[in-house]
């Protein structure tokens, strides 16, 4: 089980799907999505995947820029895109997807508007002995797996990173509450994004935010499904 955290804790730090190479294009081989007011640009989470004669290039980078828009490139050694797919998130709202089958006949833009997602709590507990003398200082990551994003870009295999959901400050007898999206409720659940999982880490505000630790339930992946409720979960802290 350690071994498999240590995996998944390395797939976050990759926020690749796979392998970016350097991007260089035209003007035209950029996507802008619009983000609506109030949601600041800088707030979204994008994961996207685009094809082209070059194959297929996935990413999580994408430039804030005035106007309130983010622009991801899309052109790969002067090759521009032909297909472009984007999964993107915003704290409190729903899930945005954004699919384009042929950018040559289309232009490169598309939208975010924030649809306030409702909210479940979570009230999790960790055995306060495996928290040392800094558990009053620590805080509880949750992070939303998007195992639906490969079916949805259309590859068989690969990754992205999570999307960051929140953050809960961890009591002195090991327990916390967070608030997180009610993801059963967006209107992407089931038919698109039913296939997803909670996963969390344990961060030190003291050391600059830094994860200490990951925290795994008893299922098999050590991650929690999404659902649409939870009950007491019970955290433990695998041997590092």
């Amino acid at each position: 089980m350690a071994l498999l955290r240590s995996a998944l804790f390395a797939a976050i730090i990759l926020v690749v799907v796979v392998p970016c190479l350097a991007q260089t294009g035209t003007p035209e081989d950029i996507f802008t999505i619009s983000v609506a007011a109030p949601t600041s640009a800088k707030d979204v989470q994008v994961r996207y995947f685009f094809t082209g004669e070059f194959g297929g290039r996935g990413s999580s980078e994408a430039v804030p820029v005035e106007g309130n828009k983010l622009l991801i490139k899309t052109g790969v050694e002067g090759k521009s895109a032909k297909t472009f797919k984007a999964i993107a998130y915003a704290p409190g709202c729903q899930l945005v997807t954004i699919s384009v089958d042929d950018l040559t006949a289309a232009n490169h833009q598309g939208e975010f508007h924030c649809v306030t997602l409702a909210t479940v709590q979570l009230h999790g507990r960790i055995d306060p002995l495996r928290l040392g003398q800094n558990k009053k200082k620590l805080q509880v990551e949750a992070l939303y797996v998007c195992r639906w994003a490969m079916p949805f870009f259309g590859i068989q295999e690969g990754s992205t990173s999570p999307l960051e959901l929140g953050r809960a400050s961890v009591l002195s007898d090991g327990t916390f509450t967070l608030e997180l999206p009610d993801f059963t409720a967006d209107p992407t659940w089931p038919n698109i994004s039913k296939e997803a999982e909670l996963m969390f880490y344990l961060r030190d505000p003291a050391a600059g935010g830094v994860r200490v630790a990951p925290l795994i339930t008893g299922s098999h992946s050590g991650n929690l499904q999404v659902s649409t409720g939870y009950s007491e979960v019970v955290f433990e802290i695998p041997e590092m």
